[in-house]
């Protein structure tokens, strides 16, 4: 009898969870952990840390719009101890809309990795048009050459053309990044169906009931990751949501759609990709 999709990941998510088979993967929060780990901050990361062993955990580390001029060993005891939580870090790289010189980013992918054990790289100010497509799918390609299970997390912050996704330019695109007002006003059809399991979106200045209906549609709406926080502008993730816990538990229970729908050996590497969690 051949083996369904379904029981092929169940039996992957075993193997990779050292015999603990989950239902499904669920809803992962992504945070731009932008708050110094000192102080205060300690906290947030702390916090994080938490988190982890509760509900899949994804950060953005940024250490000075980018890796910085060194190591930092702050930001490594806390990318460390994420990770050891069972979170994933991913390092911020930003790219001006397609006009940053490609050797530039590449150097910031470099410094990175010599200083920090990364999950991924988060792609700040991506470009969505077609006419930018080749300078994203080189850098994929780059990063993707560094290690193969290294996420590449796209964030236009808007809807950008499918090929982004289907070059790929991108793993996972944020197609939405702003004002909760905002958020709760898009249109149907914003987010592409073809896509759910591999969108996330990133909310600020929400109230504690917005951020309790935004994950609650995340699953309907194809999301894999999505953020929320009454945090607002200028500086919305500077520190952790108010109802940071409450958000935690929501998400916990939320699947992630199209997780189990991808197919051959695209179902194996996202499934690979997640980080088995630290047992309570």
């Amino acid at each position: 009898m051949k083996k369904t999709l379904s029981t092929l990941a169940a039996s992957v998510l075993l193997g990779l969870t050292g015999g603990t088979a989950h239902a499904a993967p669920r809803l992962e929060l992504l945070v731009p952990a932008y708050f110094y780990p000192a102080g205060s901050g300690s906290d947030y990361w702390q916090a994080l840390d938490a988190a982890a062993g509760q509900v899949g955990i994804t950060a953005i580390v940024n250490v000075n719009s980018g890796p910085g001029d060194a190591l930092d060993p702050n930001y490594l005891a806390a990318v460390q101890s994420l990770r050891a939580a069972g979170g994933r870090v991913l390092g911020y790289v930003h790219t001006s809309w397609g006009g940053r010189d490609a050797a530039v980013e590449q150097a910031d992918v470099d410094a990175y990795l010599a200083r920090y054990p990364l999950d991924g790289f988060f792609i700040d100010e991506m470009a969505t048009d077609a006419a930018n497509l080749a300078h994203y799918t080189s850098l994929y390609a780059y990063i993707k050459g560094k290690g193969a299970g290294l996420t590449v997390l796209g964030n236009p912050g808007t809807p950008a053309d499918p090929a982004y996704l289907g070059a790929p330019a991108a793993d996972i695109l944020i197609s939405f990044e702003g004002y909760a007002t905002d958020y709760a006003q898009l249109p149907a059809g914003y987010f592409d169906p073809a896509f759910a399991g591999r969108l996330a979106s990133i909310v600020h200045g929400a109230s504690a009931a917005q951020m309790e209906a935004f994950i609650a549609d995340a699953a309907p709406l194809g999301l894999a990751m999505i953020y929320v926080t009454d945090d607002p502008m200028p500086t919305p993730y500077d520190i952790l949501p108010s109802y940071w816990q409450h958000e935690v538990d929501r998400a916990a229970a939320v699947p992630a759609p199209g997780a189990l729908a991808l197919t051959g050996a695209g179902a194996l590497a996202w499934l690979a990709g997640r980080r088995p969690r630290r047992k309570a």
